[in-house]
């Protein structure tokens, strides 16, 4: 059966709201807000799933024509997607500051993307490898402990300077950077309540675009200046992008019938991750589904011997590796080009100071510590450039600045097991533990 035509519903309004717009700060502690200029939306156009799909992989190749076009994309290794979809956002702002057109994307597909990728990724793990990066894994989430602190106290003092709540710094801080918007959107009702702020989801939010930005602008680049400096060389060079393959099969004949049992193992990861998490809740704890579905994978991927010994496994792997690869690709194109730049609102100069100095600290950070506590290896370089991502951005941010960096340089499987195993399960517990300690703090 044919799917249908993409929908493209029109809503007009000529109600004046302040929605999109922040207000702009007043009483130092008080969190009183002047009100907010306002806005008539002319226009709402809302496309649906399979229209935002279609229009994310053209966006894709923008980026990928882009960073064909321009040398200096590929020095830094610039991930295509963020490109695109930056390029793409930059666009879609335009057409909204000046005709009062908004445009919303359905993201139905978006996270059924990221759920593909870690269950894909899981599967092509060695489980006695996971074991191996004990000592890794630890201190990396140390590491991120200690950055948790530091972005707060640097976010407070910022907001100090602005004549803003400590609560503001805070919520700038790990709330919307290490904690993503995911965490921004659970904590700003308590925030709101605790404080008497208005505006705090939107806040976070805007904070959260900004790191975005800043990680993939410095991810790849901060890479490089590490394996050009150290002379730093892959221990598996490759054009390719695998997370587990072996050096000598690089290419594997197209067949339908690995294909279709690596799609099927895939489905059979997630459900038994849903399964998983479902079971954790009912404990009091909470992990994100591609997180349970990551375990599930590599639980999946260690048992195929067993399970069925006969099976050509091989070819099924090489599809994982391209649905992986494709799938974390339109996951990220999708995220960057719904960035509503005109959300920053009144709040610009605040927001702006604060990444600067956010990044600047997350740059040097992993610099002159991550990577040398990780070893001065080629994977502590590409851990260093991922940490760029975990501190101000996301898991996708920082799976993105890997791959592109990974297809630059070569390939290194660690971090791609590590850093999604630290963000899943450790950093955002530590973090939201610290979030209340903080609020407590300066109540």
């Amino acid at each position: 059966m044919i799917a249908a035509a993409p929908k493209v519903r029109f809503a007009r309004s000529t109600a004046r709201f302040s929605v999109l717009c922040l207000p702009l700060p007043a009483a130092r502690c008080s969190g009183a807000p002047v009100a907010p200029p306002k806005r008539t939306v002319v226009m709402v156009l809302e496309i649906e799933v399979f229209g935002t799909t279609t229009i994310a992989m053209c966006v894709f190749f923008l980026g990928y024509a882009l960073v064909r076009r321009f040398a200096v994309l590929r020095d830094y290794a610039i991930p295509e997607p963020i490109v695109g979809g930056f390029a793409f956002a930059i666009l879609i702002a335009v057409l909204y500051w000046l005709t009062d057109v908004k445009i919303i994307f359905d993201h139905l597909r978006r996270d059924v993307l990221l759920v593909y990728f870690f269950a894909a990724l899981g599967m092509r793990t060695n489980i006695r490898e996971v074991i191996s990066y004990g000592r890794p894994l630890f201190i990396l989430v140390a590491l991120a402990s200690v950055f948790i602190l530091l972005q707060n106290l640097v976010g407070i003092t910022i907001a100090d300077g602005f004549g803003l709540s400590p609560a503001h710094g805070i919520i700038t801080g790990s709330m919307a950077l290490i904690g993503r918007s995911g965490t921004t959107i659970a904590w700003a009702p308590f925030f709101q309540t605790r404080f008497d702020l208005e505006h705090v989801s939107r806040l976070g939010l805007a904070a959260n675009m900004s790191g975005l930005i800043a990680a993939c602008a410095l991810g790849g680049p901060l890479a490089r200046v590490l394996i050009r400096r150290h002379g730093l060389a892959s221990p598996r060079a490759s054009a390719i992008i695998d997370v587990d393959a072996p050096a000598e099969a690089e290419t594997s004949i197209l067949d339908h019938h690995a294909f279709l049992l690596a799609l099927l193992r895939l489905h059979i990861a997630i459900i038994i991750g849903e399964v998983l998490g479902k079971g954790l809740l009912a404990l009091g704890i909470h992990m994100p589904l591609y997180v349970t579905c990551l375990l599930a994978g590599i639980l999946l991927g260690n048992a195929k011997f067993r399970l069925a010994p006969s099976v050509d496994w091989p070819k099924s792997d090489a599809w994982l590796t391209l649905i992986a690869y494709i799938s974390l690709g339109l996951f990220y194109t999708m995220t960057i080009m719904n960035l509503q730049l005109w959300t920053a609102g009144a709040f610009f100069s605040f927001i702006t100071v604060n990444i600067v100095v956010q990044a600047a600290l997350a740059a040097a950070f992993s610099y002159a510590v991550v990577f040398r506590a990780l070893g001065r290896s080629y994977d502590a370089a590409i851990i260093s450039a991922g940490f760029v991502g975990i501190a101000l951005g996301s898991t996708a941010t920082t799976l993105a600045i890997m791959t592109a960096v990974c297809s630059k340089y070569g390939r290194s499987h660690a971090p791609f097991v590590i850093v999604p195993l630290a963000c899943g399960i450790f950093i955002d517990i530590i973090n939201s533990a610290l979030i209340a300690l903080f609020a407590a703090l300066v109540a």
